[in-house]
């Protein structure tokens, strides 16, 4: 985190409507050394067995756990500095590890894991088994000392779990799907279909949102500015790596102390979920005068994953479409701006497996 009194002669108000991700983007830079040598160091021993192990220590069911892994990172165990968290910074939500063990003003499941296994936060953080073991002890402390014998009797504590219904939603349509992938160490891993039950998100919102194709989740009112432009004022499209789920990603939106938002977040499946009205001012660039003209898209993922998008440029570029269509802004890269390019700030968000060309191309042809 940095200190606030860099940005003297500016209240708190506006340093984190400004946000922060131009100097906590900093923190990114320069590691890759640090994370090939984790990546090395986390092959030692197989993903599954690390998987098997800790459901066997706390009696939770294994297929459920490598779901929750599934939905947090694919499988990957991200540097702990990518998400940290960072005041005013959209991207900096304190999520650590496969199991996104969480620690910010709000939250402090990582500290709640390092009690339950005797580990130190710091082992939970960067070492992959120890984060699995710290996620399936939460997972077994929030269910209680009665077991269900099924995975569907699991769904109140997975919703607990990951702070809003949505990600047992996910978590539960992954095990109804089965899942595999080659995660960045070289493991392949395979997660069967299940006979599960989706749990349904029932919402009573008296609004919807903007583009027809999205789901109204609507982020903390104090993380955004209201109605403080004219429609005429947009032109600008700023597209995100969230370094995180969908569902993680909204639940942050959402929490009161986060201090950041973005117009749309974009998941796997053709999610959409809008969490602030286009006519107002969501806090993503990292740069108020962006902020003022822009429309921020999120994507779930993260940027060292060269498959983060894969499976949302085609949803992506629909929403950004739709958006080029109603404010009339040419489909270019004058006004389809990725994070990195903001001035001013510092990010290489959204990574380098992001294909601008295609991703203009598709807008393009939708438009």
């Amino acid at each position: 985190m940095w200190s606030e009194h860099l940005f003297s002669g500016m209240d708190r108000r506006e340093f984190l409507r400004l946000g922060g991700a131009g100097l906590a983007g900093a923190v990114l830079l320069g590691n890759a050394g640090v994370m090939s040598r984790r990546v090395v160091a986390q092959a030692r021993r197989p993903l599954r067995a690390e998987f098997q192990s800790a459901a066997t220590e706390y009696g939770v069911p294994r297929d459920l756990l490598l779901a929750m892994g599934y939905v947090n990172s694919a499988w990957e165990m991200p540097p702990p500095e990518v998400s940290a968290y960072r005041e005013g910074d959209i991207h900096g939500r304190g999520a650590y590890g496969i199991m996104q063990l969480m620690q910010n003003p709000s939250e402090n499941s990582l500290g709640e894991a390092a009690r339950l296994t005797g580990l130190s936060e710091e082992k939970l953080k960067n070492d992959r088994a120890s984060n699995i073991r710290g996620g399936a002890a939460l997972l077994a402390e929030i269910q209680g000392p009665s077991k269900p014998t099924g995975l569907n009797g699991w769904q109140e504590a997975v919703a607990e779990y990951g702070g809003i219904d949505l990600y047992a939603t996910e978590v539960y349509e992954t095990l109804e799907s089965g899942a595999s992938g080659t995660i960045s160490t070289g493991e392949s891993l395979e997660l069967a279909p299940q006979d599960v039950e989706v749990p349904e998100i029932f919402t009573a919102q008296a609004q919807s949102s903007d583009y027809k194709r999205a789901e109204w989740i609507p982020a903390h009112r104090g993380n955004y500015s209201s109605r403080e432009r004219a429609v005429n004022q947009i032109d600008l499209i700023v597209v995100h790596l969230a370094e995180g789920s969908y569902s993680g990603t909204i639940s942050w939106f959402k929490d009161r102390q986060s201090n950041v938002s973005a117009h749309y977040v974009v998941g796997n499946r053709g999610s959409v979920a809008q969490c602030v009205r286009n006519e107002d001012i969501a806090w993503h660039a990292g740069s108020w005068e962006y902020n003022k003209r822009s429309i921020g898209i999120e994507h779930s993922g993260y940027a060292s994953s060269p498959g983060a998008f894969r499976g949302k440029y085609r949803t992506s570029a629909k929403l950004s479409a739709y958006l080029s269509r109603r404010y009339n802004f040419p489909v270019d890269k004058d006004h389809f701006v990725i994070h990195r390019k903001v001035p001013g700030v510092t990010t290489r968000c959204p990574g380098p497996h992001f294909n601008y060309e295609k991703y203009l191309s598709l807008v393009k042809r939708y438009k």
